[in-house]
This record gives structure tokens, C-alpha cells and sequence, in this order.
């Protein structure tokens, strides 16, 4: 089972690198927390309000869908 890092879409990890420079602490725990679980439902909120600041996205861009199960972030593995 791949965690939620290894299904994070290649853009979002570039753009949590890009971030990393001047936010070191903030994206160390987002990559902590992907890292950590293999579910977009066992991230807090909080997490996945973080890693979606990190995005092009704002929050009013998303559906509930989306801030429900990730899947505008993560791969489409069938």
C-alpha cells in the first residue's frame, strides 16, 4: 500500500519544494504527515488545510468532494 506521499500528484510535491525555502518547518510536517498515512481520511483538518495552502487551489476552488477524499491531489491508481 503506497502512503499518501508516494500518491501525491508530481506538481503538488514540486510545488511543497518550491515552498520548502522560505516555509521549512510548515511543508517538513505536511511530507511528515503524508509520509505517515496511506488514507486522505486519517490526515487532521488541520493537515490537509496545510498541505492545500501549499497548492494553487484556494478553498472556495474545491468542493466538499475534494476536501472530503484528496482526490484532486492524489493519483488515479485504479
Amino acid at each position: 500500500m503506497k502512503t499518501l506521499w508516494q500518491q501525491l500528484k508530481p506538481e503538488y510535491k514540486q510545488r511543497l519544494k518550491e515552498q520548502e525555502v522560505e516555509y521549512p518547518t510548515l511543508v517538513k510536517g505536511i511530507k511528515i504527515s503524508l509520509q505517515d498515512n496511506y488514507f486522505w481520511s486519517h490526515l487532521t483538518i488541520g493537515q490537509a488545510k496545510d498541505l492545500i495552502t501549499f497548492t494553487d487551489y484556494t478553498f472556495s476552488e474545491m468542493s466538499s468532494h475534494d476536501f472530503a477524499f484528496g482526490d484532486k491531489f492524489l493519483l488515479d491508481e485504479d
